[in-house]
């Protein structure tokens, strides 16, 4: 990774922030000029640009632009799929691990908007989890960290996929971990967030994994399965 200027610093630091604020409108502008930079798109900074691909696709899913979402998240992947291959470190892990937790859900939503008429939907979905869960894992193996904040972003929705089309068993471990973890998001933040921020970060962090052991719950009997998926709609 090469140097990055202050411009571009601004806008890779407000992408995200304008996110966990959820300004969704204000982080794509932020993105869109990022993406507008040609330093973002030297070899070096082939990792950032996935980053900011995958952030452009999570805030597209949040304003309903699923198509625009997938797209961004198609080529987040392919390039931190490469980046693993060619160096497998806690870094290239974590990216991935984030990229493939976000194919999963986009690929969950789009099973249950489908009905659940389309199985393929419903197996990439989970292999996506797990490849996310494993990778997460490794690279804590690797590097030692007992957690680190994509985990703490991603656990409460690997709960709600697992739940929802997969191992309802292990949707209930997540969720319980989620709501473990959601104390500790953010904590070593150095991206600007105010207290106020990362006060804001925990509660919705915890507020996500209560909504992954409601979903877990609701979704073990057929009465309550389309509130389970209404509540992973909006909680994923």
């Amino acid at each position: 990774m090469s140097e990055i200027s202050p411009k571009l610093n601004e806008h890779l630091n407000g992408l995200t922030n304008e996110i966990s604020r959820r300004h969704f409108d204000e982080a794509l502008e932020h993105g869109r000029e990022a993406i507008a930079s040609d330093e973002l798109h030297s070899d070096e900074n082939r990792s950032i640009l996935a980053a900011v691909y995958r952030n452009m696709g999570a805030a597209n899913d949040h304003l309903g632009r699923d198509d625009i979402a997938c797209d961004y998240m198609e080529q987040a992947y392919r390039i931190h799929d490469d980046q693993v291959a060619e160096n497998r470190t806690p870094e290239t892990l974590r990216e991935r691990s984030a990229t493939a937790s976000y194919v999963g859900i986009f690929a969950t939503k789009a099973y249950l908007a489908g009905q659940r008429q389309d199985p393929e939907l419903a197996k990439k979905a989970i292999g996506a989890v797990h490849q996310a869960e494993a990778d997460m894992a490794e690279a804590g193996r690797i590097s030692g960290d007992k957690y680190h904040q994509y985990e703490i972003n991603m656990t409460g929705r690997w709960s709600m996929i697992e739940s929802l089309v997969g191992s309802k068993g292990r949707g209930f471990v997540l969720a319980g971990r989620a709501i473990s973890l959601a104390p500790l998001s953010e904590k070593n933040q150095q991206k600007g967030l105010t207290k106020k921020d990362v006060l804001r970060a925990r509660k919705r962090a915890l507020m996500r994994g209560v909504a992954a052991m409601a979903v877990n719950l609701a979704s073990r009997t057929k009465p309550t399965e389309k509130v389970a998926e209404s509540i992973a709609n909006k909680a994923m």
